[in-house]
């Protein structure tokens, strides 16, 4: 891909982030990226495959690192806490499509990608269920806790940030994008990472 296309992609992103899909014209996005209407009609053909092709370069960033989390000397606590920052972290870097992919394929059902992005969230789940099975394997995690609902936890804290974003900065008194970003990736993270704890060391 070049520059070009890059620097369209990344306008779309934008764009499509602030306005929703169906909010963004390929005339918006043609002036947010300053290129003419004939040059995304040539690279793309059309808005629906600019967005299949914004999907398809960035699904793989959503792919949580294994092995940030299961270095063989962690114990069961320090990869569950591995797994919430690394979790966080990577979805925070990606919120723009994240939440594009939240609005335009759960509320919207667009299904664009639906199946790359099916695997994908598929195997981070299955990350999630391996730190808890490791931790009851040890003795120290309450067996009766679901993965799916951990996971839950930790998304939907986590999407509530970030579809909350103007209210929670005047609410925090935090002035800048940047500021917010290290909150959710410090601050925020230990809160899930602490509920989580809480819940897997707790004796019915």
């Amino acid at each position: 891909m070049n520059e070009k296309q890059q620097e369209i992609l990344n306008a779309a992103e934008k764009l499509f982030e602030e306005k929703g899909f169906d909010g963004t014209s390929v005339r918006d996005i043609a002036k947010e990226a300053n290129v003419n209407l004939a040059m995304i009609s040539y690279y793309f053909g059309s808005k629906d495959k600019l967005l299949e092709t914004l999907f398809e370069t960035r699904l793989d960033n959503f792919r949580i690192n294994y092995e940030l989390i299961f270095d063989k000397d962690f114990t069961a606590f320090e990869s569950l806490e591995k797994l919430v920052h690394v979790y966080v972290k990577t979805m925070n870097q990606n919120a723009g499509v994240y939440k594009i992919l939240s609005v335009e394929g759960g509320i919207k059902k667009r299904l664009i990608n639906s199946d790359s992005f099916t695997k994908i969230k598929k195997f981070n789940l299955e990350l999630v269920s391996k730190v808890l099975q490791k931790g009851i394997n040890a003795g120290v995690f309450n067996k009766t806790v679901s993965p799916v609902l951990l996971h839950s936890t930790m998304m939907g804290t986590f999407m509530n940030f970030q579809m909350n974003r103007s209210f929670l900065q005047n609410v925090l008194a935090i002035t800048s994008d940047e500021a917010y970003n290290q909150y959710i990736e410090n601050q925020l993270a230990n809160h899930i990472h602490r509920t989580i704890k809480a819940l897997l060391i707790y004796e019915d």
